[in-house]
């Protein structure tokens, strides 16, 4: 199922692509989604391309009853980021993929990282959405749409607290 998103991140191009890089912002991370655990390792620079992998446990309390069943009281997600070096104007392209560890749910998606200005950005995230059961995947991928959809927009409040404590 087709997901997208379009997310203004407070920051210029080349500083919200050092957020990325930025290991210490998984920890921002799971503290906006309120996450358990989150940790992400990061190859490369951001002055050129880099890849980042993060891993988040969360609770399925908000996650609808016909999906939790299939992934219990936690899940763990897997994200993996694969930027690009920046262009003259600092925009960059990229890759993203998110499986949740021990379900058939996977989302990939094409990523846009645009300069706004001189202190904004934009990201945006073109992908699918697939969840690989028998019968019952197309339900719960329009289950799990707008819950994928809450976590990615939540990057746009990580974003504006990991700037917050950069400037105090």
């Amino acid at each position: 199922m087709k997901l997208s998103e379009n997310l203004t991140i407070p920051a210029s191009a080349a500083d919200a692509a050092a957020m990325y890089a930025d290991e210490s912002y998984a920890e921002v991370r799971r503290a906006t989604l309120r996450a358990s655990s989150a940790s992400s390792r990061v190859e490369g620079d951001p002055a050129g391309a880099f890849t980042v992998r993060t891993e988040i446990a969360m609770t399925t309390e908000k996650v609808p009853d016909v999906a939790r069943r299939f992934v219990g009281a936690t899940v763990t997600i897997r994200e993996e980021q694969v930027w690009s070096a920046p262009a003259a104007d600092g925009a960059r392209t990229g890759t993203m993929s998110i499986d949740v560890a021990g379900t058939p749910a996977t989302f990939t998606a094409a990523l846009a990282l645009t300069p706004q200005g001189e202190a904004t950005s934009q990201v945006v995230i073109d992908g699918d959405l697939t969840v690989k059961v028998p019968l019952l995947g197309g339900k719960l991928e329009k289950t799990a749409v707008p819950y994928v959809s809450k976590v990615l927009r939540a990057e746009e409040r990580a974003a504006r607290t990991y700037q917050d404590s950069r400037t105090r």
